[in-house]
């Protein structure tokens, strides 16, 4: 497999993908790998589960190869000889034990304007059932600076970037034609994402399989920087907090972009970025199926975000992916600090206020998890 002889012939065995890797912290598991890829050997699914794919080892590695370059070959792999589990079909838009359609029976979800327009809000599943705070408040921002928009909801639109890192493509390739085809159909110019999964789908992975896209594709944070630039939004709300940015892994390390989010920032009056630069940004321990199969190792991870805020002196934390700020909320529910989108923040800087209930979104996600996933959670008591 050329993937493992490209690995094996170039790492170093130099450890430095380890010494940032808040999961993994033996060598060997890449001759598991190496093994288990080529056929040569069976490997524990606990070597395959416990990656996050935030990206952290192939940044440190010095020729960009990293533990995640093998992981996410090997969890396809496993899929083909072992088939779906429900902790990988809960994502499926299609499957009965999907996720935001348990969340849909238990709550109400917001209704939003889907009729034409020159540009499309795509607020993912995150922020379309669970998250909704940051689809609430991306919303009302579109509305004060007059944009031209319509809004592309529901599980029906899922983007299948989330099962496809959980080792399954199907869903984005039975759904990616069909989305392109109603975005284009909507007249949009532009398409604008809130999760960073939703954003590589579209800027990365679609094109890729489905060709070039007809419209111009972004995130949030970088449509946000646009309209103050562009003076249809003016922060003037003076908000005196030491901010520190959480930079969302798949947004990023995978697509680069983590400027737009601070320019944003450091626009808003009495508001003070305490990293200006993603340099020593970790994850928030969400990812990679590791919130659902290890739950409170994943909010360990997450605490961890709180001590590094706190040794910058911050009072509030921002980030802009749903998983982020759920993982974060629920790590933080005994912290001083805050946690905030960066839409919902700037939201409050342009004189809007949008009331959430966060032990209300807690409450919901972790009782679907419990109705959609086998014995979510019984080992730690959750």
């Amino acid at each position: 497999m050329e993937i493992v002889e490209k690995h094996r012939s170039e790492c170093k065995e130099c450890g430095q993908c380890l010494k940032v890797c808040p999961r993994y912290n033996d060598l060997g598991l890449f001759n598991r790998l190496y093994g288990y890829l080529e056929g040569n050997s069976d490997i524990d699914a606990g070597s395959l589960l416990r990656c996050l794919t935030c990206g952290l080892c192939t940044n440190a590695c010095p020729v960009g190869l990293g533990i995640k370059t093998l992981i996410s070959p090997a969890r396809q792999k496993w899929v083909r000889e072992h088939g779906l589990t429900d902790r990988q079909t809960m994502v499926d838009p299609e499957a009965e034990n999907n996720l935001f359609k348990k969340i849909a029976e238990l709550d109400e979800t917001p209704a939003y304007k889907e009729s034409s327009g020159s540009v499309v809000y795509f607020p993912g599943c995150a922020g379309t059932y669970i998250n909704k705070i940051m689809a609430q408040s991306a919303i009302a921002l579109l509305d004060k600076a007059a944009v031209d928009y319509t809004v592309l909801s529901g599980v029906e639109y899922c983007c299948g970037a989330v099962s496809a890192g959980a080792g399954d493509p199907g869903p984005i390739h039975r759904n990616g034609q069909r989305n392109i085809e109603e975005i284009r159909k909507r007249g949009a110019k532009t398409l604008i994402t809130a999760c960073p999964g939703c954003f590589k789908a579209f800027k990365d992975i679609y094109p890729r399989i489905f060709g070039k896209l007809d419209f111009q594709v972004l995130h949030v944070s970088q449509y946000l920087e646009l309209l103050i630039k562009e003076g249809k939004l003016t922060p003037e709300a003076v908000l005196k907090h030491k901010v520190f940015y959480h930079d969302p892994c798949h947004l990023t390390r995978s697509m680069g972009v983590y400027q737009e989010a601070r320019d944003v920032l450091e626009q808003i009056p009495g508001t003070e970025l305490a990293n200006g630069t993603p340099k020593n940004s970790a994850c928030c321990g969400f990812g990679g199926g590791v919130r659902v199969n290890y739950p409170s190792e994943s909010l360990d991870v997450a605490s961890d975000r709180y001590r590094a805020a706190e040794k910058l002196g911050c009072d509030i934390i921002i980030t802009n992916c749903g998983g982020c700020m759920q993982n974060l909320i629920e790590a933080g529910q005994d912290e001083k600090i805050k946690v905030f989108d960066l839409a919902e923040y700037l939201s409050l800087a342009c004189g809007i206020k949008i009331e959430r209930e966060d032990s209300r979104m807690l409450e919901l996600v972790n009782r679907a998890y419990r109705l959609c996933i086998s014995g979510y959670g019984e080992s730690e008591g959750l």
